[in-house]
């Protein structure tokens, strides 16, 4: 059985030899978690993650938390994902882009709240003062590249080690194949010229920085450039991406007579993607869009970023229902009065904090590499 191992291992090595420009042993970061992802009884949740109630038929939650419940699993634990921002889940500095890349074989894992469906979170030891949600702007499936930028010509990049040897782990999903492009050393911009032949340029590439206009698990010959040499990767587009697009507050709960608390969710919040309490993302259809969604990991047909949040051309925030900007039924103004609030007064109003009550992981993209 031993022997069979090191075949198996000497033939992915093999292949991914074949498949790269560099010789990188493949990633183990995104090997399967043994932990389970739905369950029947509320009292095998674990502490310090959310989940989502889905039980069709059932319109009450309090139905359904009786200790010795068995039968169909009716609560979905949201996942984490793999993210740029593992121990600084409700970090604010905003220093760096935050990612979460979610594999295709996994995104239908995402919990969906609509309709009568809950929201609850577990903790054993401590009440949460607030409920941050952070929202995700949903960019598709694409290579587990993101975040990159335009240099003045138009071409772009994402900073691979410029001032810092690991600053690529912002902008690469290290637990996907895109790890075999962590194999130079002294390149400060990894520049990405074509994918399947097409040129990348803003037209297709996502306000998040990720290549557009590619098929789900589709394999792509991507054009590096480390300085002049260019380089061949094939990488599939296996990757579900999101950018950080929002942030609120809320401090609606109610307490359930059990092991947990129901979230509720804003009246404001419209379709999209929220990580809540820094420990895990759920997706929500609202109650327009409920009767179109097609029910699947991705829908094309919903408008997942339609933001919130709304700002001027100066950046001065106009509308925020989560803090009372823009609700008014009648606004006076005149010259003294305040035009609004900017976009970095509106972060300074949300109380994030360094790390989480969520369980600590090691932070893959640190580990030594060989």
């Amino acid at each position: 059985m031993r022997k069979k191992n090191v075949i198996g291992i000497s033939f992915l090595m093999a292949l991914t030899l074949m498949l790269t420009g560099c010789s990188v042993f493949p990633t183990l970061a995104g090997m399967e978690s043994k932990e389970a992802k739905a369950y029947a009884n509320v009292y095998d949740l674990k502490a310090n993650k959310a989940y989502v109630w889905h039980h069709e038929g059932e319109a009450d939650i309090r139905q359904d938390l009786a200790r010795d419940r068995e039968g169909e699993n009716i609560f979905f634990a949201c996942p984490k994902g793999d993210t740029n921002f593992k121990g600084k889940e409700l970090d604010r500095s905003g220093q760096y882009p935050r990612s979460i890349w979610v594999s295709s074989s996994k995104d239908d894992e995402i919990p969906t709240i609509i309709g009568n469906n809950a929201l609850i979170y577990i903790s054993k030891t401590t009440v949460p003062e607030e409920i941050v949600f952070e929202r995700f702007a949903d960019y598709g499936y694409s290579i587990g590249v993101s975040n990159m930028i335009p240099d003045e010509g138009g071409h772009y990049y994402f900073v691979y080690a410029e001032t810092d040897k690991d600053d690529y782990k912002y902008y690469v999903d290290t637990a996907s194949e895109a790890f075999s492009l962590l194999c130079f050393d002294t390149v400060a911009r990894l520049y990405l010229d074509k994918v399947g032949g097409v040129l990348v340029t803003k037209e297709n590439v996502s306000d998040g920085g990720t290549v557009l206009g590619l098929t789900k698990d589709a394999q792509y010959v991507c054009e590096f450039y480390t300085g002049t040499y260019y380089q061949d990767f094939v990488l599939p587009a296996n990757i579900h991406s999101f950018g950080s697009m929002e942030q609120f507050v809320s401090y609606d709960y109610e307490f359930l007579h059990s092991n947990c608390i129901k979230i509720n969710i804003p009246e404001y919040f419209k379709s999209g993607y929220y990580f809540v309490q820094g420990v895990g993302l759920f997706r929500y259809v609202s109650e327009q869009d409920a009767k179109v969604y097609n029910g699947e990991a991705y829908d094309p047909g919903i408008d997942w970023n339609d933001p919130i949040i709304l700002y001027d051309e100066y950046g001065v925030v106009v509308f925020d229902p989560s803090l009372g900007i823009g609700m008014e039924e009648e606004t006076i103004t005149d010259e003294n009065s305040d035009a609004g609030i900017s976009r970095e007064e509106v972060e300074s109003y949300l109380p994030f904090e360094e790390g989480s009550e969520a369980d600590e992981e090691p932070d893959s993209l640190d580990r030594d590499r060989r």
